[in-house]
């Protein structure tokens, strides 16, 4: 339920140029907030978007109008089924967020949110390095509580 570049040569060295308008290829700074943080955040450029993670039928956090774009997901911060309510984080969640990063390859920020900030957003920003080859050290240390079923799932559909 989810409700390049270009070289030039120059003075005898080779060096990479981007063009302005072309998608960056460093990794997007990944801020990880709670829901009510993110409900406070404006965005300070044009390329950021939001991922909004919320318990399910949870009314959707109010977040900037100035993001860039927004996904929207509905999933319970569990790593098993107790209640035969609960959603799982799933391979659908998982294809949702890579496409939705895919589609905005000059994202300079990506800000993650759950309600705590501790253990869904973080778990997915994770998940996102390991699936691009970002650091995570430091998020992994900042956020030790993270959710090791939404990791884990982001990983797999590496595989796929």
């Amino acid at each position: 339920m989810a409700g390049g570049g270009k070289r030039e040569a120059g003075g005898g060295k080779r060096t990479a140029k981007l063009k302005a308008d072309a998608p960056t290829t460093r990794a997007p700074d990944l801020v990880v907030l709670s829901r009510e943080d993110a409900e406070s955040y404006e965005p300070s450029g044009s390329r950021e978007v939001c991922i909004s993670i919320s318990d399910p039928h949870a009314e959707p956090a109010r977040v900037s109008p100035k993001f860039a774009s927004v996904l929207r997901l509905y999933f319970n911060d569990i790593t098993e089924l107790g209640e035969p309510t609960d959603i799982l984080f799933a391979q659908e969640h998982a294809q949702a967020i890579t496409q939705f990063v895919d589609s905005w390859p000059s994202a300079e920020r990506i800000v993650l949110h759950c309600n705590a900030g501790m253990s869904r957003s973080p778990g997915v920003a994770l998940g996102l390095c390991d699936l691009r080859g970002w650091a995570s050290a430091k998020l992994e240390r900042s956020h030790p509580g993270w959710n090791r079923l939404v990791r884990t799932v982001m990983k797999e559909i590496s595989s796929r």
